[in-house]
This record gives C-alpha cells, sequence and structure tokens, in this order.
C-alpha cells in the first residue's frame, strides 16, 4: 500500500498514524474527520456509514468513510462502545495558507477516558484501571478521568484471582490498561475477561513510568514525599498509579490537573462484600434480567444530583465499618427527618445544581466553553444558599459540610465559591455562544483594546446600513441588499431583472439564479476594517476566556470539595426521604456481636408486592446464645428472602441509612458472605426450585 502515500497529504496522515497503531485515526479535512484504510472499513462497518474513496495519483483509490465535524461526539460513543480507541486529528494551521496544512492529534478517547456528557451515564462513574501484581501482591489504581477520582490500593494476598475478581465486581471499571507482560498471558487475561463489559488494552509505556515512579508522582502532584497518599511503602501502588497518570496525560495530551490526589485504600477500611456476594444481593443488577429494577439501588437512589447518585454507589460497595462514623451519618439523617420544612428547601436547591465535578473536568482537559463557566457560576450561587440553608442544622456531620462549602470572610477571595463566581460573573456574558473562537464571550470594560474594537465594528456596522440606503436612492433599486458570508465576505446583491440599473462602478463577484453579486472599492475597505477588528477581537476574547480558566484552574481543589459536599448532603438526605416514605427507623449500632431484628422486612420485595403486604420477621444472633441458624422450610417458604434480607439491612445500616424494621440493635460486621447454589429470582416470586422447573 505504499503507493497510497505518495500525496503530501496521505504522506502526513501515514507519519500521524504510525504514532497511533492502536488507534483509529479520525483525521479532520474541513468539515469532516475523515477514516483511510482499515479504519474506514472498521468505521463504515461500526457506524454503518459509507465507504468511499479518495484517488491516490497512481490510478487507484484508497478506501475512505468520514463523519461531520459537529457530530463527531455521537461518533466516538458508538466506537468506544464497540471497543477501540480514536485518536483525534485536528487542523492546527489556517486552511487558507500555502501548502499542506499542519495537523497532529489533540487527545485520545478510549473506553475509559469519554468525558462527552450524552455518553455518559449521569449517576455512573467512568472508570478506568491499572493493575499489576508480583509474587504475593496486586496492585490496582483506579481512575474517573470526567470527575477527577484518583485511589489506589495494594494488596498482600494469596488468592490474587479471587481478589481481582472482587475488586472487579465492585469497581466495574470499563477499561484496563496492562503491562505487556501480564497482558501476553493468557491465564490472566482469562480472569480479567469475567468482567464483560471491561475492554482491556496493554500500554506499551507501562515500564517507563513504573521505573521511576516516585519522582513522576512527585513532580505531579507537586509533593516531596508520598506519605500524606499513604503510599510511601507501597512500591507496586506506586507503579499502578504513575502508568495510570501517565496515560491519562497521554490521551489527554495535557497536564490533567483537575486530578489533585490519590486516594489510598486497604480492604480493611470498609465492610467487604465479594464477587458473589454483591451479585445475589441484587444491589445494582438483578442476576437473571441483569436489569436495575428490582436491585437495592433501585429502591435506595432518589438522589437529586449526579454527584449524589455517584456517592451513593460509593456507599453501598464501601459500607462503614466505625461505628463513629455510621453514627454520624444517623445522626444527620435523623435531623433531616425531624426538620421537615428546611429538608424540603435544600431538596428544591439541589434540583438546580449542575454536576460540577464534570464541568470542571471538561474544563481541565480543553473542551469547556464559555457556556460551562456561565453553568458553573449559577450552580455555585445555588451552593451558597444550601449552605445558608445548612446554618440551621446542628448535627455534627451537617455542620461539618456546611464549614466545607468555603465564603469569604471579609474581601472576596479566589479562594472562596463567592470570589469563583464573581471572576466568572466579571468577565464572561450571561449568554454567551457555544464557541470560544468567534467572539461574543466576554464583558465589556475587562480590556481597553477589546472595548475600541468593539467600537469599531458597530459603528462600521452602522456605516454598512447607511450605505445600503445610499445605495438604493442612487441606483433606485429598492431591493438592493448588503450582506456578507464566511466565503465571499461583504458584497451588494442585485436581482437580475435590476442588472440595467447597476453603475459602472460595481466590480461582479458572483453570479447566482435569480441575482448577481458585486464589491465597491468603498464597501472593499470598510471590509478590511470589520474584518481585521473581528479577528483581533476573537484573539483577544480567547485569550482572556483561557486566562479566565486558568484562575478557576488553580482552585480545582475547592471546587471538588463543594462537589463532595453537596454529594453528600444529597445522600443524606435522600436516606431520610426515603425512611420517611418507606416507614423505616434508625437502627441502634454496636459493637458486642449482638444482632436484633424486629419486624423487619426485605427492602426491594416489599416495594415490588405493590397492594400485597409483606410479612415481617425476627431475627436474634447473639456470642452466648445464638450464632447460627439453620433455615429450612418448604418451597416459596421465604427462605432466600429472609436470608437476603437480613443481609440488606446490615449493609444499609453501615452505609448510615434508616432500615425496613421497627426496631433494630445491630453489631457491626466486617464482611457478608451470600452465595446460592441455584439462582432464584425472589424479586419476581421465583424460588430455587421454581426456576429451576422453568428452566
Amino acid at each position: 500500500m505504499q503507493d497510497s502515500f505518495s500525496t503530501p497529504m496521505m504522506k502526513q496522515y501515514s507519519d500521524i498514524k504510525k504514532q497511533y497503531p492502536d488507534c483509529l485515526l479520525f483525521y479532520r479535512m474541513g468539515d469532516f474527520y475523515e477514516l483511510f484504510l482499515e479504519d474506514a472499513h472498521i468505521g463504515a462497518r461500526v457506524l454503518n456509514i459509507t465507504l468511499t474513496g479518495k484517488a491516490n495519483g497512481k490510478g487507484g483509490r484508497i478506501p475512505m468513510a468520514g463523519v461531520p465535524y459537529h457530530a463527531v461526539d455521537s461518533y466516538l460513543a458508538k466506537l468506544v462502545k464497540a471497543g477501540y480507541k480514536v485518536a483525534i486529528c485536528e487542523q492546527l494551521s489556517p486552511p487558507n495558507k500555502k501548502g499542506l496544512v499542519k495537523r497532529d492529534v489533540v487527545r485520545i478517547v478510549t473506553p475509559g477516558t469519554m468525558l462527552d456528557e450524552k455518553a455518559l451515564e449521569k449517576k455512573e462513574h467512568n472508570y478506568l484501571i491499572s493493575l499489576t501484581t508480583d509474587k504475593k501482591n496486586v496492585a490496582l489504581t483506579i481512575a474517573d478521568i470526567s470527575t477527577g477520582y484518583f485511589a489506589t490500593t495494594e494488596i498482600a494476598t494469596e488468592f490474587k484471582e479471587q481478589i481481582i475478581m472482587d475488586e472487579l465486581s465492585r469497581i466495574h471499571p470499563k477499561e484496563c490498561i496492562l503491562p505487556e507482560i501480564l497482558y501476553n498471558d493468557p491465564s490472566f487475561l482469562h480472569v480479567l475477561k469475567a468482567e464483560k463489559e471491561m475492554n482491556i488494552f496493554p500500554y506499551a509505556d507501562w515500564d517507563m513510568y513504573a521505573t521511576d515512579a516516585t519522582t513522576f508522582l512527585h513532580n505531579h502532584f507537586g509533593i516531596s514525599t508520598l506519605a500524606g497518599f499513604g503510599l510511601e511503602n507501597k512500591n507496586l501502588a506506586q507503579q499502578t498509579s504513575a502508568a495510570l497518570l501517565g496515560y491519562l496525560k497521554h490521551t489527554q495530551k495535557g497536564p490533567v490537573q483537575h486530578i489533585k490526589k490519590i486516594e489510598s485504600y486497604t480492604t480493611h477500611d470498609y465492610l467487604l462484600l465479594d464477587r458473589s456476594t454483591i451479585l445475589n444481593l441484587e444491589l445494582f443488577t438483578t442476576i437473571r434480567e441483569h436489569d436495575s429494577k428490582g436491585t437495592l439501588l433501585s429502591v435506595m437512589d432518589h438522589t437529586s444530583t449526579a454527584m449524589g447518585g455517584r456517592l451513593l454507589k460509593e456507599w453501598m460497595r464501601k459500607p462503614l465499618i466505625d461505628k463513629d462514623t455510621i453514627d454520624a451519618r444517623l445522626d444527620a439523617v435523623e435531623e433531616f427527618v425531624q426538620k421537615q420544612s428546611k429538608r424540603a428547601t435544600v431538596a428544591d436547591l439541589l434540583k438546580e445544581v449542575s454536576d460540577i465535578e464534570r464541568l470542571i473536568s471538561r474544563c481541565s482537559v480543553g473542551l469547556g466553553n464559555a457556556r460551562d463557566l456561565v453553568n458553573l457560576k449559577n450552580t455555585l450561587s445555588v451552593v451558597l444558599k444550601i449552605k445558608h440553608t445548612l446554618q440551621k442544622f446542628d448535627s455534627s456531620l451537617i455542620k461539618k459540610l456546611e464549614e466545607m462549602i468555603r465564603v469569604s470572610k471579609t474581601k472576596k477571595s479566589l479562594d472562596t465559591i463567592d470570589g469563583l463566581i464573581d471572576l466568572i460573573n466579571t468577565t464572561i456574558v450571561p449568554e454567551p455562544p457555544i464557541s470560544i473562537r468567534d467572539g461574543g464571550m466576554i464583558n465589556t470594560r475587562i480590556d481597553k483594546e477589546l472595548d475600541k474594537l468593539h467600537k469599531i465594528v458597530s459603528g462600521s456596522r452602522d456605516w454598512i446600513l447607511e450605505l445600503e440606503q445610499e445605495e438604493r436612492e442612487k441606483t433606485g433599486i429598492n431591493s438592493l441588499k448588503i450582506r456578507f458570508n464566511k466565503v465571499f465576505g461583504f458584497y451588494i446583491e442585485v436581482s437580475k431583472s435590476n442588472l440595467h440599473s447597476v453603475p459602472n462602478e460595481y466590480m461582479r463577484k458572483q453570479t447566482l439564479v435569480n441575482a448577481e453579486r458585486f464589491i465597491t472599492k468603498e464597501l472593499k475597505e470598510h471590509e478590511e476594517i470589520i474584518l481585521t477588528a473581528e479577528e483581533r477581537i476573537n484573539e483577544i476574547e480567547y485569550r482572556i476566556f483561557q486566562l479566565t480558566l486558568e484562575k478557576l484552574l488553580e482552585h480545582v481543589s475547592l471546587l471538588q470539595q463543594t462537589a463532595f459536599t453537596i454529594a453528600t448532603i444529597d445522600c443524606l438526605l435522600n436516606f431520610s426521604e426515603i425512611a420517611e416514605k418507606m416507614h423505616y427507623v434508625r437502627p441502634l449500632i454496636h459493637t458486642n456481636t449482638q444482632m436484633i431484628i424486629k419486624n423487619g422486612r426485605h427492602p426491594v420485595v416489599e416495594t415490588l408486592l405493590a397492594d400485597r403486604q409483606f410479612v415481617p420477621n425476627d431475627v436474634l444472633l447473639d456470642t452466648n446464645e445464638q450464632q447460627l441458624f439453620v433455615i429450612t422450610g418448604p418451597n416459596m417458604a421465604g427462605k432466600s428472602v429472609f436470608i437476603r434480607q437480613n443481609a440488606l439491612i446490615v449493609l444499609m445500616a453501615q452505609m448510615g441509612s434508616f432500615i425496613p424494621a421497627s426496631e433494630a440493635k445491630i453489631s457491626i460486621v466486617d464482611q457478608i458472605f451470600v452465595r446460592s447454589g441455584a439462582s432464584d429470582v425472589i424479586t419476581s416470586g421465583l424460588s430455587t426450585f421454581m426456576v429451576e422447573m422453568v428452566e
């Protein structure tokens, strides 16, 4: 296929493609992104678009397929969902200059680095992980570039396969990167492929980052020691963190400055749920239909914000094991239950909050626009109202959350919410255009040169209107129009029926079916004035926008803290509203191994019974008297319901939620095991025996 690259443009394409052999290359040509050769065949098949061809200068044709640039996000989403990586190659120099347009890849889109809002589930994290092992340890680093989340763990274990499967089941990543040695290990890949929706890729530069991981992490986070992240002696976790951070910088072609910290966790920090337990308790999907309806999440998630929805899932995946932290959440939920009118005020305000995490992440990787900043400003204004309302509550956790929303005490500072609101309000117009390259987004009195240029353009436009009226009077052509477009600039348009009245000084510019377009020397001079001024306006506005963005991004940590605060409030308020609606009660949490649940109910089954009433039941487990139940009974007696009901009640209590019972004393547990020999479908009224009969 060497002849295919005989033209300068195809030679450029070939050189860029060689740098990204594992990606489909979206090569920008005017208003389209084009795919060539094998990429074109893949694109045509996956996207259901037409496969065409381009002459190669040797009498042959190069396979080619294209998509319009303004609709590229929807096509990217389809390719990424199909498991492909896409390198976006943009034009970096104006197309009207002589010679070949300069092009290069500006970002790489992969299943774990999608940032398009339409392609992402609002209440779902889009996790990307890096993973490696040695003889005694497993290390795993998790990132969500759409929110700035970055966490890692290193686990010493003899059961590496089980640990990996349990973590993958809890995280549900969309993409996994591996060192090439592990990617080429069939038995290791077999373990990972149990996670059906996860795309697995080797990372060629893994060793480059892993070799000097400590230095790389120090430089990114601007620190001199990793002790503050709990990583000082965890070499394997450092390697996976450095490799994943390097991968994110490679795909985004930038510093990913919204990743501000590494959260180090261990499996001893929360209640452990293994793969089987998560599946059998049907926390997120049902076993049989793989549907969200009929899951614990469907009962418990009535959060108002996308951030709250994502955090609730984290709480469900990682129930607490510290009594004081659980009680703090329960105190907050109880106060929200008691103060209904104040709770309603917070609930109404939460409905006006946009996704701060994803807004700031888009801005951090260069995908944000002026409308995003206005949206952020409006959301932060609502956050201030939420802070004011939270001041009327007394529980320690709510007070702590209220204080985390930082505002100026005297003079406004950029390191406060009200300071950032002022920055955006002062700089950006209330209703800016989508494009950040075409002006119209910066307020007056920000830049003297900009204001002066606006006056020139405004005055020239008035002059154009006056000229149009003068030319109509001079020529007697009442339908004469002076118009502008980006291709031809300014022109005088005269219908064919009036051509006999056109003055000699008019110079023909373009012929249409029903009209002719002309230019005059005077109009050409003013066109130059206007276009030069508008080009300069666009340059200045873009520069001011970028400076504003830079100031904003210096305070990413503040915005991420605010997002976490709002998400936490949303989750706690959500628990209180469910408790009131479903008649849940506050459990008494203790550590003496006694568990008493009176009139317990299965939280999911009772919501699916509709008009039928769930029959409540009791459980008593005590260190001294009763530690084990052997449950027997006929088919459809409710054995599975009873077992899973109590597991869910314990899990809910350790999340910090009220529970479906009349009274409960729950001892903190560190792990829940639920495993069925054959799957039943309790939410549809099918027992283990009945499922076997149906099958």
